[in-house]
């Protein structure tokens, strides 16, 4: 499998702190691969690493085999914030990128693209409308939309469901892994939620305490396309298991450190 978003022995400290010590995975072409780890150890770090938002101390970020320098459009970002402009409708906020130098497209062109992604969205209806008039799940909808118009390699989620309600939250999930299955876009999912993770993911990635190293990359037995009935099934149980056991385990070094 050709490797995609790779990271290879990433160290990065801020203010005389070690916070990533040698970082090193794959994420491959089509794979979404998510990461866990205790609250602090330099998840957000890592993406912004694999977004060109930092530079590490030492060590490479590489996506598609070319050096991670900077910002580049290849790369789509989602954040927690529902980070759409509030005076553009859902339309246009969804064609954005698509008016920019370099993935401009034609007005026909943006024009399909965008009922597209309206349409695979499930916001039929809410074309003209403004964010301020849309739930907190409708406009992180929107973002999504926007991130996958401009049709990046990769796509970079930022705990992009942190913020909803459970209910809105398992939509959104069971949304992406629909999205996910027909697009096929290499994704890397900064997440707090285990389950989250094992249903959204091909494999989990986790990562210990500060200074982080991964700790584990387990693979998720559970097959797709994954259904609210998939989080039942023995294999997501005990892989939920073996994540929590993980995850207790370096909440417990954490503690007595």
């Amino acid at each position: 499998m050709t490797t995609m978003i790779g990271f290879d022995d990433v160290r990065l400290g801020f203010g005389g702190v070690e916070v990533l010590d040698g970082v090193g995975f794959g994420v491959g072409e089509g794979e979404f691969v998510s990461v866990l780890g205790p609250s602090g150890c330099g998840k957000s770090t890592l993406l912004n690493i694999a977004a060109g938002f930092l530079r590490p101390d030492s060590g490479e970020a590489t996506v598609a085999g070319e050096p991670v320098t900077g910002p580049d459009h290849r790369r789509g970002v989602v954040f927690q914030q529902y980070a759409i402009f509030p005076w553009l409708t859902v339309e246009k906020n969804i064609g954005f990128g698509l008016t920019l130098r370099a993935n401009r497209r034609s007005r026909e062109e943006r024009r399909a693209q965008v009922a597209r992604y309206v349409e695979l969205m499930g916001l039929q209806g809410f074309e003209k409308s403004l964010p301020k008039t849309l739930s907190g799940g409708m406009r992180q909808r929107v973002a999504l939309a926007r991130a996958y118009a401009t049709e990046p390699q990769v796509l970079l989620m930022d705990e992009p469901f942190a913020a909803l309600d459970a209910q809105t939250r398992e939509y959104l999930q069971e949304l992406l892994v629909e999205t996910t299955q027909t697009e096929r876009r290499t994704t890397m999912l900064i997440t707090h939620s285990v389950e989250e993770a094992i249903f959204l993911s091909h494999r989990v990635v986790v990562l210990g305490n500060r200074p982080t190293r991964v700790r584990e990359v387990v693979d998720v037995p559970v097959p797709f396309p994954r259904t609210p009935e998939s989080r039942l099934q023995p294999e997501f149980l005990a892989v939920r298991r073996h994540l929590e056991d993980l995850m207790r385990s370096e909440s417990t070094t954490s503690a007595r450190s």
